[in-house]
């Protein structure tokens, strides 16, 4: 069956695809950017849903084998992720008119936060990612969903489950995903949290991330990477991360600039920063 969603606003295929292209792993989805298709198992309930998305300007074309029961939670999956229901005009306005951003929103009009399909593959992700390289976090988390994730008939695996995560020790995790103890340990912790409580709490965004933060190896950068890209909190300004600040010092803004930041602009100026840094970098 297809499903169509239209974008709010006009869908930047290349930065989509750029930006699922950054934190793509083989065993859980393939990318084609030349015809801007994306073939990705999604979890919904317990049905493992073989979706293949086709992008365009205006939205997105989805080829699915979801149960007509599952049509409406596919949709609100797949809004979410790719960001479809985003309008960013105004936020792009107020960031025109400031020092530093104008030239940025210029270069890069159509830009939209691009999340995760499941809140716990945005956490588990996340907590993977903390303190190493992109290409690092990338190699971790491959060989997590490589060893845990389901298979599916198409030759993908869906991304693992909480459940999954929680009923292995700290040190199973460990062997499997070949990174410290103390990371595994903290992977463990916030899957079994997760579970318990955090499951329950994304519908109410400060107690999780409140919650989140008081986990034993989480600090303010997995909070605010989860605000931003797990909860899609457009507050947030990712100020801690050093892709940000790098891309703020080579513009020459401030790096209190987030201080000043008009309300509901953060996630834009992150993405934008990003944008910048990406290309100047390619350079």
């Amino acid at each position: 069956m297809r499903l169509r969603l239209e974008a709010a606003g006009t869908l930047d295929i290349a930065h989509a695809l750029s930006v699922l292209s950054l934190h793509s792993l083989p065993a859980q989805e393939n990318i084609n950017s030349g015809r801007a298709e994306v073939h990705r198992v999604l979890r919904i309930e317990d049905h493992l849903i073989d979706t293949r998305l086709t992008l365009d300007a205006s939205g997105i074309s989805v080829d699915h084998d979801a149960p007509m029961e599952l049509l409406p939670q596919l949709q609100t999956v797949i809004i979410h992720w790719f960001g479809l229901e985003q309008d960013a005009s105004g936020a792009y306005q107020a960031l025109s008119e400031m020092q530093g951003f104008k030239i940025l929103a210029v270069a890069f009009p159509h830009l939209r936060l691009i999340s995760y399909p499941d809140l716990f593959e945005a956490l588990a992700t996340t907590v993977i990612g903390q303190q190493v390289s992109l290409a690092a976090a990338r190699t971790l988390a491959g060989r997590y969903v490589d060893h845990l994730g389901d298979a599916h008939p198409s030759g993908l695996r869906a991304f693992p489950t909480a459940e999954a995560t929680a009923s292995l020790s700290p040190a199973e995790i460990q062997a499997i995903i070949r990174c410290p103890l103390s990371r595994a340990a903290t992977l463990h912790t916030v899957a079994s949290w997760y579970l318990d409580d955090g499951q329950e709490l994304g519908q109410r965004p400060d107690e999780f991330l409140g919650q989140l933060l008081s986990l034993r190896g989480v600090g303010p950068w997995t909070r605010d990477y989860m605000a931003l890209r797990g909860l899609r909190d457009p507050k947030i300004f990712l100020d801690s991360d050093l892709v940000v600040r790098r891309a703020l010092k080579d513009l020459g803004i401030a790096p209190g600039a987030g201080a000043s930041l008009p309300v509901g602009t953060g996630y834009l100026a992150t993405l934008l920063l990003w944008a910048h840094d990406s290309v100047n970098r390619g350079k």
